[in-house]
């Protein structure tokens, strides 16, 4: 895949000199940060084509129920990110550079209350305690941004489905195929990909995209190597289409369809005697490859003169029964920006959903207590579907800083009959 980058470096340049219409040169805006513009240092880096951004996220978790005990759990995330507008910095038209670089500590609430549940509550903790190259990429723009085409580490959730990230729980969180599915990597993780983007119009856009699957690349030592150890396991291809009409009176929406297939081998579920494959020590059958797809929409319904804006979200995402333990997940959920007079950057949002846990998976649990003698205490849990939901209230602070407390429900925690969970939690976020 290093070949792959450079072959995208290359034909970026060749394509460099299509003809792109110049565009209004975009204007720096120092209020979102609490820092500023650096005296205006930063507005003339903006001006130069040096994007300078820097953020810090920290979350922490309460559980009044479910799990073993009561705990409370502290996570955070720093973000750097840089994009150097190529044309502005080197006469390069068309072509920008993009640099993000992850730091990720703490205590996931799961882990310190012994809380399983499908997806975890704090989503900011992913991947553990970590400094991640997470993106390292180039883009050439043609034909007045018509086209355009990426190559590098990349991380596909930043490429696809994209949803936005105003929950705490990760059921209602970014890239949700690349948390139930394998090969499909989320950040902080970055794997060599090629994305090409093709937008005939402001309304339609068609995206195709090919990464390498290399489970080397989530090695706690990857780290910021451009580099990635050990042979390609496969390719993980993608496509969507994504349509964003705008109603009247400006309601705008976006309508993603897509789907992958991810050429790499991986275990069944279930071993050769239908039993789960991560209870006993039989051979289970390997898959060639894995499949599915996913639909995305979101739609603003209402807006008032004041500025609030009522917009509803759906999502379903459908993987692999025979390789995934989560092979399907729903989410319903909505948003309420300015709800109140007089705080215009206030949100409000509500999410459901429901995560299931593949039925090959469950029937498997359910014969494997049945193969047990009479007596015995070694039964697992049977899982089928849990259902996670949110409430939470974005307040901003100030230009660049806010929080957002909010509840968590789960019912049948972990997908088990019986189990729930009461987590609340409070995001802290600046823009440095």
């Amino acid at each position: 895949m290093k070949t792959l980058t450079l072959t995208v470096a290359g034909l970026a340049s060749a394509l460099a000199c299509a003809a792109v219409q110049a565009q209004p040169a975009p204007q720096f805006d120092g209020s979102q940060y609490i820092t500023g513009d650096w005296n205006g240092t930063r507005a003339r880096l903006f001006d130069r084509g040096i994007d300078l951004r820097l953020n810090y996220t920290g979350e922490v978790a309460h559980n009044t129920s479910g799990g073993d005990s009561t705990e409370t759990a502290y996570a955070d995330q720093i973000y750097f990110g840089s994009t150097l507008d190529l044309e502005r910095l080197w006469g390069w038209r068309g072509a920008e550079f993009n640099l993000e670089i992850v730091n990720r500590n703490g205590d996931l609430l799961n882990n310190e209350a012994n809380m399983p549940t499908l997806l975890q509550v704090q989503e900011i903790h992913g991947r553990g305690s970590v400094t991640r190259l997470t993106q390292f990429s180039l883009t050439q723009h043609l034909f007045d941004e018509r086209l355009s085409i990426t190559g590098g580490r990349l991380y596909a959730n930043g490429d696809f489905f994209g949803f936005s990230c105003r929950f705490q729980n990760l059921s209602f969180c970014g890239g949700l195929p690349g948390y139930i599915t394998n090969g499909w990597f989320t950040d902080p993780i970055s794997q060599y990909g090629l994305v090409v983007t093709a937008r005939p119009n402001d309304a339609w856009a068609f995206k195709v995209g090919g990464y390498e699957v290399n489970t080397q690349n989530l090695a706690y030592d990857q780290g910021l190597r451009l580099s990635t150890r050990g042979d390609s396991e496969g390719t993980l291809m993608l496509a969507e289409i994504e349509h964003s009409p705008l109603f009247g009176d400006g309601l705008r929406g976006d309508y993603r369809l897509g789907g992958w297939r991810n050429s790499a081998d991986y275990e069944n579920l279930v071993d050769v005697d239908g039993l789960p494959t991560s209870l006993t020590d039989n051979a289970a059958p390997v898959e060639g490859s894995e499949r599915g797809w996913y639909v995305r929409g979101s739609q603003q319904v209402w807006r008032n003169a004041s500025g609030s804006t009522l917009e509803l979200f759906a999502n379903l995402v459908q993987a692999s029964e025979d390789t995934n333990r989560v092979d399907q997940m729903i989410t319903l959920g909505a948003w309420l920006e300015a709800p109140f007079a007089g705080r215009p950057d206030d949100r409000i949002g509500f999410a459901v959903g429901r995560t299931h846990v593949s039925d090959r998976l469950t029937d498997a649990q359910r014969r494997f207590n049945a193969s047990l003698p009479a007596g015995s205490t070694d039964a697992v849990d049977v899982q089928r579907v849990e259902y996670p939901m949110e409430l939470n209230y974005h307040v901003a602070l100030a230009p660049g800083l806010s929080i957002m407390p909010g509840v968590q429900y789960i019912r049948r925690a972990n997908g088990v009959d019986g189990q729930r969970a009461v987590v609340f939690g409070m995001r802290l976020a600046m823009s440095l």
